[in-house]
């Protein structure tokens, strides 16, 4: 802003004119908006104290106090219901500062009601293959349409969620917030992408998105008194995301049978006094570790001392105790490569980084030493630090019923070991668990909620489960809840793996369900038992005309496993299935499949 050409120099001389223009130019919109407010209250008080204003006019006269805060819709997409508890979240915060909001899932808003919005807040999650949620779709593609409205009038900011292990992090989250730029709307806040460690950066956002609303409105000016309030309403120890609790390992077990080319582990965790409460569906979170083998070997490639101290994010340490429990060394992301490239100023690196089709195949596979030891760089500890991802929690889908196995967690975790560039190498956390970690011995953990994961409200309903592989964990917990309630609904299993004789994972359990009633039904594929591989999808396909009866009469599909191959197969053949059973054209297949999805009856849990 140049206050000489853009509003005159007024009653400002030539000298204050251009020191005023100096300052106003290097503001941005939200301190513009304050110092209006701010200035607006001194004239204000200024007039009074000289007379020269009425009753009358003190009364309606604007102030940075008086003027009635924006109405905030908020819209989230969610996939597993992280980003509709921050929804939920939000709107609470803004309620307690006296800001009216709406949340509405992003399928069940009406985008003609667009025009009434004033203050938008997008919260939504990314896919892991980069795709907006199934409830985020319809709202995705209309404003990237050519119907898409002028949205001129309308405020904004965007919350993505997702998981920088991925190239295409926070991607629909970005794709949201450049869209409704580009269709006119105003950016009041930086998006903020968030990891999965979502919980400080959200936070932080919330505050200044709501900050940036209050500074000039009757509302609190600071969501201070909000923090200070939930603080003081804390009074017993809560376990969560922020605070991890440390449950003993009470069992672990190999379930493949010998000769079998997987390791799959069964584990059972010990949350007695912890409080902690979950839901068949829901995920545990686990705090794995670098292996000593790895670390030595990054020092060594860093020629740096594992005694040296270190300020971290969790304070100062050594940088062995760091490279060990708080930064990840595997597996190679896309922001560690970007900060890097930037610290090398390496030229091939940057070019990996421009290239869509070229990067992921470079990260497939890749770790920290594997990057350090191509590209070498003399570097202080701090500068390496500072390029590393933070300890993230790993999720496993939860193999158990708290009403089942009471202050019991179990775990069904596939042991990732495999070869690549030249080196053996290992899964971050899975190997912490089968390598690192015996019965007795304590690891962080807390509950992840997946509200989108759930056995059907309605007793009654029929269940179709398809879980290859350790897919196969929430369905043990499915049974579990309903042996315990006694519930009796029809049920169906798909499950699949390598060999039978090795790996029919909790094989005696499920006769044992299906000989109770507990389970209905049961197919099951094995890959490498005959010369032409078979998987789940195919048993699929020779029920068709069941499973699409079932379907029919209310059923509800869950898929659990493999993100890139296994549920895209799923969802092809149950397309197949509908459209060829029901005599649907592919539009109304899709249409079929949408409805399934937005009623909450094809749900997946997929990685």
């Amino acid at each position: 802003m140049e206050l000489k050409k853009g509003l005159g120099r007024g009653p400002f001389n030539d000298s204050q004119a251009e020191r005023l223009s100096n300052v106003l130019s290097e503001l941005d919109v939200d301190q513009l908006n304050w110092l209006s407010g701010y200035f607006s209250g001194i004239s204000q008080s200024t007039s009074i104290a000289s007379g020269t204003v009425t009753n009358q006019e003190v009364v309606s006269a604007p102030s940075a106090t008086e003027v009635k805060p924006q109405n905030i819709t908020i819209l989230y997409g969610t996939h597993t219901g992280h980003s509709e508890a921050l929804s939920a979240d939000l709107a609470a915060k803004a309620k307690a500062l006296g800001i009216q909001a709406s949340v509405s899932d992003m399928a069940s808003f009406k985008t003609r009601d667009l025009k009434k919005v004033e203050t938008l807040a997008i919260i939504v999650s990314t896919d892991g293959l980069g795709e907006p949620p199934v409830s985020a779709e319809d709202l995705y593609k209309f404003l990237h349409g050519k119907k898409a409205p002028n949205l001129s009038h309308i405020n904004y900011s965007v919350l993505a969620l997702g998981d920088s292990s991925y190239a295409d992090f926070c991607q629909t989250g970005k794709d949201f917030d450049a869209v409704l730029e580009k269709l006119g709307a105003t950016r009041i806040l930086d998006r903020q992408d968030c990891d999965v460690d979502y919980d400080e950066p959200a936070e932080a956002w919330q505050n200044a998105f709501l900050n940036s609303l209050t500074q000039n409105s009757g509302a609190a000016s600071s969501t201070g008194n909000l923090q200070a309030s939930e603080q003081a309403s804390a009074t017993t120890t809560v376990y969560s995301r922020k605070n991890l609790f440390e449950a003993t390992i009470l069992e672990k077990i190999n379930l493949n049978g010998k000769g079998s080319s997987k390791e799959t582990i069964h584990i059972e965790l010990d949350l007695e006094g912890s409080g902690i409460t979950y839901e068949p569906g829901d995920a545990l979170g686990v705090y794995g570790s670098n292996s000593d083998k790895l670390t030595q070997a990054v020092l060594a490639a860093t020629k740096l001392s594992g005694d040296q101290l270190v300020a971290t994010h969790k304070g100062e340490q050594s940088l062995l105790e760091a490279l060990t429990y708080d930064y990840e060394l595997t597996p190679l992301t896309k922001s560690t490569l970007e900060k890097y490239a930037d610290l090398t100023d390496n030229q091939q690196l940057k070019d990996v980084l421009t290239n869509t089709n070229e990067l992921p195949e470079y990260l497939k596979g890749r770790d920290i030493l594997d990057l350090i030891t191509e590209v070498p760089f003399e570097l202080s500890a701090e500068a390496f630090i500072s390029i590393l991802r933070k300890n993230t929690a790993r999720m496993y889908s939860i193999a158990s019923s708290q009403d089942a196995v009471e202050n019991e967690v179990h775990l069904l975790v596939s042991v990732v070991r495999y070869n690549a560039l030249g080196r053996d190498k290992e899964g971050h956390c899975s190997t912490t668990l089968a390598d690192r970690l015996e019965v007795d011995d304590k690891v962080k953990v807390f509950v992840d909620k997946n509200t989108r994961f759930r056995l059907p409200t309605d007793p009654e309903a029929p269940i179709i489960m398809v879980g290859p592989g350790t897919g196969v964990a929430p369905f043990r917990a499915f049974m579990q809840q309903l042996e315990v309630s006694e519930k009796r609904t029809p049920s169906w299993l798909f499950f699949g793996d390598r060999n039978f004789t090795t790996d029919f994972l909790y094989q005696t359990e499920w006769h044992q369900y299906l000989n109770e009633g507990v389970l209905t039904k049961a197919d099951v594929a094995f890959s490498r038992d005959q010369q032409h591989k078979q998987y789940v999808q195919d048993r699929m396909i020779e029920n068709g005309k069941e499973l699409y009866q079932w379907l029919e009469k209310g059923a509800h599909f869950y898929v659990c496993g493999d993100a890139k191959r296994m549920a895209k197969d799923v969802d092809s053949a149950l397309k197949e299935i509908i459209q060829q059973q029901g005599g649907l054209s592919l539009e109304k297949t899709e249409a079929y499949i949408k409805n399934l999805q937005l009623s909450n009856r094809y749900q997946t849990d997929i990685y």
